[in-house]
């Protein structure tokens, strides 16, 4: 049978593998831009300029072009543009700007041929297109140097007479009259100012030398007043010479000498009129002057403020005429800038230099790009052996015969011991005083729910023995109907040793009947309660349980947990007859699929009565 399976499906691969025609690519590389110069960058790779050349390559133009010369060349099978469409495939070269230019089909020398052709077909058409886009660009560019000559001139009248309208003499802002008339009022203001200061200056000085009861004479008078001076005091020396030499009789008498005191007074009168009038005059002078200095300063802020009106319009006119200047030379730039292209243009020979190269020309190819042959004759082979041996297995496994009774049950439970893979266990061990003995073991159908591990009555008693009095207490409630889940609940007002009854909280609530002899076991974990819960964490249970296996040599110690000696205790109780009822009220609620399989422990001839049950585990006596 297999290989009968093997060589039939292995000549229908092979068929199937070889029945395909071959399918051979040709390619040439096309360079989009002109090469560049030896002493030259390399063109940075234009993603538009590839992308619109590689729609130009399969566009009806250039593809009709070839389809011309195909038919010319004897290729009429071909030559259509559908044929060549789905013959023909641009591929771009990743950040360059080469083009891979394909062809596939089942000639090999056929695809070469078109290939190449096609690039010739691409760089005539090119190099014709470039010369169309150099005459229309040349003329494109000779239009707009006419309108921008045009402009041009008409931006210079514009910006003449503008600067002539406004007196713009300079194009600096300081070469112009509004700024410099402004800047030498500006000047002259700040004059002023000083001479204002430097009058009330001088009058305040004048004041206070008239008030200490001082001088003042203005210059002019100066000689004068000292004239004046000098004849009182030369009156006055000869008054007094006389008065020495003579008596005033002899001074009366002469008629000279009698009129000097009189002239002397005189004199004196005029002094004192002239040092009035010049204190008069120099008060007044000083005065005027600060009158003078505060109108100038007055006349040339008044006329600055009319300044800085003109120079206000001056700036709005100076930048109206520097935005013409601006427009002036950005028509200027344009000129020129197209006045390169232009000479650019004509100094390029895109003929003797075409803006493409055809870095590439298609070879024959020699091995077709599919099928992959070896590939595929190793697939089809390697699906021949594993159709033959599934095949062959298939044949066996419906040929063979049950050798097992139909009389004996198909029940059990699945069982883990500890992290081994999961293994059928025994359904029962030795059995103690009032334990019933176990049923032999029996297959388990794989559906069936996975159970913990259930202790013989020796193992418990064992693992009892190593344990501590606290860890002691604990196994002692599970093996009473409290599931591990059930222990983070209780509380000392759970505990009722008077009445010997548990009290379970929650969901599954409870009171557990514990016999006397059980209770000191109890009482290691009683005494270390208030109000509080219980607060050994189930897995910290269990690590103590798995060690005191370990030190009771228990087989498979990893199995000992808190949860195998709850599930000992309740097939101790299914294996004694207990009813559905009465075990739910011991041990809580389980899940359907769980009481189901755990019933399988149950003996045959139907329920006992609830008296009739020990609820105690033999192995908390001891």
């Amino acid at each position: 049978m297999f290989f009968s399976v093997l060589l039939i499906t292995a000549a229908i691969g092979l068929a199937l593998v070889y029945s395909r025609s071959p399918v051979y690519r040709a390619s040439a590389s096309v360079l989009t831009v002109k090469p560049k110069a030896v002493d030259t960058r390399s063109a940075e790779a234009d993603i538009e300029h590839v992308a619109i050349q590689g729609r130009l390559l399969l566009g009806e133009e250039l593809l009709g072009r070839l389809s011309l010369q195909l038919e010319d060349a004897g290729d009429g099978l071909i030559a259509g543009l559908d044929a060549l469409r789905n013959m023909l495939s641009v591929v771009p070269v990743p950040d360059t700007n080469l083009l891979e230019l394909r062809a596939e089909g089942a000639d090999p020398q056929q695809l070469q041929r078109v290939v190449n052709r096609w690039a010739e077909s691409y760089e005539v058409f090119r190099a014709e297109e470039i010369e169309a886009a150099t005459g229309r660009t040349t003329a494109e560019i000779g239009d707009q140097q006419e309108q921008l000559a045009g402009k041009i001139e008409r931006a210079r009248a514009e910006l003449l007479a503008f600067r002539q309208a406004n007196e713009i003499v300079g194009l600096e802002r300081g070469e112009n009259r509004a700024l410099a008339s402004l800047k030498g009022l500006n000047q002259s203001l700040n004059k002023a100012r000083d001479t204002l200061i430097e009058a009330r200056a001088r009058k305040a000085a004048i004041d206070e030398a008239i008030a200490r009861g001082e001088t003042v004479v203005p210059s002019e008078q100066k000689t004068q007043i000292a004239d004046l001076r000098l004849a009182v005091q030369r009156g006055q020396a000869r008054l007094a010479d006389l008065r020495q030499r003579y008596t005033q009789a002899y001074l009366d008498r002469d008629p000279d000498l009698k009129q000097l005191p009189a002239t002397l007074r005189e004199q004196e009168r005029e002094l004192q009129s002239a040092l009035r009038i010049a204190k008069a005059t120099v008060a007044d002078e000083a005065s005027q002057a600060v009158e003078a200095a505060r109108v100038s300063l007055g006349v040339i802020e008044r006329k600055l403020i009319e300044q800085q009106d003109a120079v206000q319009q001056f700036n709005e006119s100076y930048k109206a005429f520097k935005a013409l200047e601006e427009d002036l030379a950005r028509l200027e730039r344009l000129h020129a800038d197209n006045s390169e292209r232009l000479a650019q243009i004509e100094v390029k020979n895109l003929q003797k230099y075409p803006p493409i190269q055809i870095v590439e020309w298609a070879r024959v190819p020699t091995r077709p790009i599919h099928p992959n042959y070896e590939r595929d004759l190793l697939i089809a082979l390697a699906v021949a052996l594993g159709l033959a041996l599934f095949v062959t297995w298939l044949v066996e496994y419906l040929s063979e015969k049950s050798s097992a009774s139909a009389a004996t049950p198909q029940i059990g439970v699945r069982i883990y011991a500890g992290d081994q893979a999961p293994a059928l266990a025994a359904a029962a061990n030795a059995p103690l005083p009032h334990q019933p003995a176990a049923a032999p073991p029996l297959q388990a159908p794989a559906d069936l729910p996975v159970l913990p591990r259930e202790l013989s009555g020796a193992e418990v008693q064992s693992v009892l023995a190593a344990l501590d009095s606290t860890t002691s207490g604990y196994a002692a409630l599970l093996l009473s109907g409290v599931s591990p889940y059930e222990l983070a609940l209780l509380h000392a007002n759970c505990f009722d040793r008077t009445g010997g009854t548990v009290g379970v909280p929650g969901a599954g609530a409870r009171r557990l009947a514990v016999r006397s002899d059980v209770w000191p076991r109890l009482d290691a974990i009683i005494g270390d309660m208030d109000d509080a819960h219980l607060k050994l964490p189930v897995a910290e249970l269990d690590l103590r349980l798995r060690t005191a296996a370990e030190r009771a040599r228990v087989a498979d110690p990893r199995g000992v947990t808190a949860l195998a000696l709850w599930h000992t205790y309740v097939v101790f109780l299914i294996r004694q007859g207990i009813d559905v009822t009465t075990l739910i009220a011991r041990v809580g609620n389980m899940p359907p699929d769980i009481l189901d399989t755990l019933l399988h422990y149950a003996p045959p001839g139907g329920h006992r009565p609830a008296g009739g049950i020990d609820f105690t585990y033999p192995a908390l006596g001891y």
